[in-house]
């Protein structure tokens, strides 16, 4: 499998805009709800499996925050 180069600043910020126009149209996207997520974060295992390693890595972002 061919490794992908990282995206750059200016592909992240067209792709990112091609996407929610087309959520827009869908009705799953409100751009009027847009608003800053300072502070907002998630932390989750991506194998949906509950570990002490999510909540331990969750209590350090919030840690961060402050």
């Amino acid at each position: 499998m061919k490794k992908q180069s990282p995206e750059t600043g200016i592909e992240f910020v067209e792709r990112w805009q091609r996407e929610t126009e087309r959520l827009a149209k869908e009705g799953l996207y409100y751009p009027e709800e847009e608003h800053s997520s300072c502070g907002v974060g998630m932390v989750a295992a991506v194998d949906g499996k509950p570990t002490r390693r999510v909540v331990e890595a969750a209590i350090e972002a919030l840690k961060k925050i402050w």
